[in-house]
């Protein structure tokens, strides 16, 4: 990871979940060489997407049965 994505990587506040992500993405692509960036934005995109599902759904939860 260069040490530009790895600035942007510390600064996120899901960093630990999108960087699992990334390692993943960049497995499933066969480990090609210098692609961390758009591993990075890739697995950033899944997270957030899940992240917002997930409080989405968090109030329908938390709400009691009628």
């Amino acid at each position: 990871m260069s040490d530009d994505t790895r600035h942007h990587a510390d600064e996120h506040p899901h960093a630990a979940r999108i960087r699992e992500r990334a390692y993943l993405i960049w497995e499933n692509d066969g480990r090609p060489d210098g692609h961390a960036l758009a591993h990075w934005a890739r697995a950033r995109e899944e997270i957030e997407a899940e992240v917002a599902r997930e409080q989405a759904e968090a109030p329908a939860k938390d709400k009691p049965a009628r």
